[in-house]
C-alpha cells in the first residue's frame, strides 16, 4: 500500500470528501487530489497537517505496508534527492559514471523511504537510457558502415559521434527535467520499468 492509497482509505473510511479534507487540513482541493493521484509527495508539514485533519496519529500516514515509507522525509532525504539526481551529469565526464554515482548514493542511502522509491527511478532510469543509447550508437554505426560501405575498426564514425552528443543532450534534458520535478516535491521517471 502506497501513501496516496492510504490517504484515500483513511478519508473515504471516514466518510470524508475531498473538499472536506481539504477544508479541513487548509490545503487546496488540487493538493488534496494530486496527493490522493500519487502525483505529489507532501511535504512533511502537509502530512502532519493531514493527519490532524484526518484525526489520526501522524505515524499512521508515514507508515505504509511492505516498509516502503517508514519516516517523515525529511530535510536531509530531500538534500540528497538532488545530489543523486545531478550526479547523473557525470556521463559528460566518463559513460557509466550516470549510473555508478547515483547508485552509491542510493545505496548509502537507501534506508529512508524517499530516497530508496526515488533513487531507484533515477538508476532504472540511466541504466535504461544507456542500454538505448547503445543500441542506438551501435546501429547508426552499421548503418553508416552499409550505406557508405565504410567501416574502420577503431575509429568513430562522425555521424555516430554527432549522435552520441544528441543522446547525452537528451539525457542532460531528463536530468534538469527531473530537477524541477524534484523541487516541487512530484514524483520523476515513473515511465522507466524497474530493473533494480
Amino acid at each position: 500500500m502506497t501513501l496516496d492509497e492510504k490517504i484515500t482509505i483513511l478519508r473515504k473510511s471516514k466518510g470524508i470528501s475531498q473538499e472536506l479534507l481539504a477544508e479541513n487540513s487548509r490545503l487546496s482541493l488540487r493538493t488534496i487530489q494530486r496527493i490522493e493521484s500519487g502525483e505529489s509527495i507532501p511535504r512533511p508539514y502537509t502530512l502532519k497537517t493531514l493527519a490532524n485533519a484526518l484525526q489520526v496519529p501522524i505515524e499512521e500516514l508515514t507508515s505504509v505496508a511492505y516498509g516502503v515509507r517508514t519516516t517523515i522525509p525529511d530535510e536531509k532525504d530531500q538534500a540528497n534527492l538532488p545530489l543523486m539526481n545531478f550526479s547523473a551529469l557525470m556521463v559528460l565526464i566518463c559513460p557509466g559514471l550516470n549510473i555508478l554515482l547515483p547508485y552509491l548514493i542510493w545505496k548509502r542511502h537507501r534506508g529512508a523511504g524517499l530516497i530508496d522509491s526515488t533513487g531507484r527511478r533515477i538508476i532504472n532510469f540511466q541504466i535504461s537510457w544507456t542500454v538505448i543509447s547503445m543500441l542506438a550508437l551501435i546501429t547508426l554505426h552499421v548503418g553508416t558502415k552499409a550505406l557508405t560501405g565504410q567501416f574502420v575498426v577503431g575509429h568513430s564514425a562522425p555521424p555516430a559521434v554527432f549522435g552520441y552528443l544528441i543522446l547525452i543532450l537528451i539525457n542532460c534534458v531528463f536530468i534538469f527535467g527531473s530537477a524541477l520535478r524534484l523541487s516541487r516535491r512530484l514524483p520523476i521517471y515513473s515511465f522507466v520499468p524497474e530493473l533494480i
